[in-house]
């Protein structure tokens, strides 16, 4: 699983809200296609000027981008040739007051 550093300058997304709230995958196990446990996700990142989710931070502070992670319904795959169904995140609100 590969670390990308050049997500650092994203903001949490504890400070913004998802449009579709069942796109929230904190707290997801993150595997490989053959099953290896990779850690959770804790933290979802958010491009604060196009307003969109483009990475998530595990649990043991990796950056991933989700054109790499392929969501089910309990758990995320991590596909290292990036994912077979993109993540297709939608915007998200603006900042919670």
């Amino acid at each position: 699983m590969k670390h990308d550093d050049r997500f650092a300058e994203l903001d949490s997304l504890s400070n913004w809200q998802l449009e579709h709230e069942e796109q929230d995958i904190r707290g997801y196990p993150v595997q490989s296609p053959t099953g290896e446990n990779y850690g959770k996700v804790n933290d979802m990142l958010v491009d604060k000027e196009n307003e969109n989710v483009l990475a998530v931070r595990m649990e043991d502070g990796r950056l991933v981008s989700v054109d790499h992670l392929d969501i089910r319904d309990d758990h995320v795959i991590y596909r290292d040739d990036g994912a077979a169904s993109p993540a297709q995140y939608q915007k998200v609100r603006s900042r919670r007051d």
